[in-house]
Order: structure tokens, then sequence, then C-alpha cells
């Protein structure tokens, strides 16, 4: 039974175009790297927010959410780590679910990211991007 399910996930790895994942890599940046810039660059306002909903310590939190999510953005930008990117984006959305409610964005950026895990495998993540450097 579980060697029909690896067979099956496998079958779809390799089988997905290339376009699928450049595109969901390129709305998974949209949707974060606003939100990631907005942690760094009005600050006090993301506390504010995160305090205000109830996040234990705030300012701590918006720092550690900012880094988290621009980290994550440039590694999808740059085409390498992106199931390290989805991995780190997951708990940070699951948290934003809990205390603000699910909207279209966090739930899109969740599944974006579970997508990541099953459509992407650590060789893919590394190879593809080496080769696209070697020609």
């Amino acid at each position: 039974m579980e060697d029909a399910s690896v067979d099956r996930i496998q079958s779809l790895q390799q089988s997905t175009p290339e376009w699928v994942h450049i595109g969901l890599r390129l709305v998974l940046v949209a949707l974060v790297a606003k939100p990631a810039l907005s942690k760094f660059v009005t600050h006090g306002n993301s506390v504010s927010f995160f305090d205000a909903i109830g996040m234990p310590a705030p300012q701590l939190m918006v720092i550690l959410a900012g880094i988290i999510e621009v980290g994550a953005v440039l590694l999808l930008l740059a085409g390498v780590g992106e199931r390290l990117a989805a991995v780190s984006l997951i708990p940070v959305m699951l948290v934003a679910i809990l205390y603000v409610g699910p909207d279209w964005k966090n739930l899109s950026v969740l599944f974006g990211a579970f997508a990541f895990l099953v459509l992407t495998t650590d060789v893919d993540a590394v190879r593809q991007p080496v080769d696209r450097l070697l020609g």
C-alpha cells in the first residue's frame, strides 16, 4: 500500500511541467513579499497589530515572522531551497490562521507550500538551478 502511494507521488513529481513550479513560486512570492517587507518597513504598526490580536511577545514575533518570510521569498526567487522555503512558511501561515483567522491569502500560501512539498524533490530543488547556471 505504501509503495503504491510513493509511486503515485513520484509519478506526479516527474510528470509536473517546470512552468507549474515556476508559476507556484511566483504566486507564493507575490503573496508573501509585501507582508514580509511590511514587518520591517512599518515595524511599529506590525507590533501593534500582533499585540492587538493577542500574540505573545509581539516585538519578537514580528521580527521572527519577517525573517522567515523574507528568507522564504529570497529562496523562492532564487529557485533554490524551495522545500526549505515551503517548510518554513507552513508554521507561519498556521499561526496566522489561528490568530487572525483563515483568509484567501494565508490559505493560498499554506496550500502552495504543501504543494511544493509534494511536487518537488530535494534533488530537483538543487539540480535545476545548478543546471541553469552551468548551461
